[in-house]
């Protein structure tokens, strides 16, 4: 079984991404800002990494430089959500790096998972 983590500060929206992949059978991790994250993502080394870009503590910019500075961490993929997707082109990116912009529908969601993953089905 696939683990993702899901990082964002809006308890909502990570709450509902997190019930469309494990109704996928993914297993989830949580968290509300980007240094718990990478702490997490350390600790457990999840298989994809999906996180909200403009968070109060530690966006997912910083995470994404946290994540690919560390070689523990560097090969995880991720994929950063955004309502400002006309900034995507400023921020940094990498080939790990994917951006789904909101709103988005939970196809989309998984449709990007199953691409960042290689796979054709979820879990």
């Amino acid at each position: 079984m696939k683990t993702i983590l899901v990082v964002d500060d809006e308890d909502d929206l990570r709450s509902m991404v997190v019930k469309a992949l494990k109704r996928e059978k993914f297993e989830t991790i949580e968290a509300d800002n980007g240094s718990t994250a990478f702490t997490l993502a350390k600790d457990r080394r999840p298989d994809l990494i999906i996180s909200d870009v403009i968070m109060d503590s530690a966006s997912g910019i910083v995470l994404q430089e946290l994540l690919r500075d560390d070689p523990e961490t560097s090969a995880i993929p991720l994929i950063l959500m955004s309502g400002h997707a006309k900034h995507i082109g400023t921020w940094k990116s990498d080939g790990d790096t994917d951006y789904l912009p909101k709103p988005f529908g939970m196809s989309e969601l998984l449709t990007a998972v199953a691409r960042k993953l290689g796979t054709t089905t979820a879990g």
